[in-house]
């Protein structure tokens, strides 16, 4: 039997749903992805990469980690993983390790599909060396991220990582919950000092900021 007009009309509608909610699920793994990829640069060394994974053509780009303060543009961006997270410095100096897990994202997509929000929790373990002797540490932090699209790709737009603590493995984050600072490496240059910093404190209510993004109201 064939359909009739109005039938075609609402499967024309319920396909294109469908297209757009699989374009949607598309894009939310795309940037799992970007995220994940982000982490593992990191964790074996290959920090000069990760500016690569930063909006080359969208102006606006930002990075804060820490109490690093605010770096403005790829320029400043690929300064910091060049210089500040020095790849010799760091990484090839013996018992180094760092890794910053990514889990429990909340991402938000606008309706065009050209730029999201993202809230992460990061879990990690530490060793460097601090004033001559090896040190390890725990980590937890959340990663508050803007993405936009560029040519097809998800990219890093703004770029924050909110530390909660970072305490020695032996002591734990009631005793020192904040155990080193990007702050105190004279080669950390920032634009704009640090907008946001509270690590977690015994002596007081402790707010995590930041909340889940919302929804885009487009």
């Amino acid at each position: 039997m064939a359909m009739t007009l109005k039938e075609l009309e609402n499967e024309v509608k319920a396909l294109k749903k469908q297209v757009a909610e699989n374009a949607r699920a598309k894009d939310c793994l795309e940037i799992w992805k970007l995220q994940s990829l982000y982490s593992h640069l990191y964790h074996i060394g290959r920090n000069s990469e990760v500016p690569s994974l930063f909006a080359q053509k969208t102006p606006g780009v930002v990075m804060e980690i820490e109490d690093s303060g605010v770096y403005e543009g790829l320029e400043s961006v690929t300064y910091f993983w060049n210089e500040v997270f020095n790849v010799d410095r760091m990484q090839r100096t013996p018992g180094f390790l760092a890794i910053h897990m990514t889990v429990n994202p909340v991402i938000e997509i606008n309706r065009k599909g050209t730029r999201a929000k993202g809230l992460w929790h990061s879990h990690g373990v530490c060793s460097f060396e601090a004033g001559g002797v090896m040190k390890q540490f725990n980590c937890l932090g959340k990663y508050d991220i803007e993405y936009v699209k560029e040519d097809g790709q998800w990219k890093f737009l703004k770029f924050a990582y909110r530390l909660t603590y970072m305490c020695p493995y032996e002591k734990g984050w009631m005793e020192e919950p904040v155990a080193a600072s990007i702050a105190g490496n004279p080669l950390n240059r920032p634009d704009k000092p640090t907008t946001w910093h509270m690590p977690y404190s015994r002596y007081r209510i402790n707010v995590f900021q930041p909340p889940p993004p919302e929804p885009y109201k487009d």
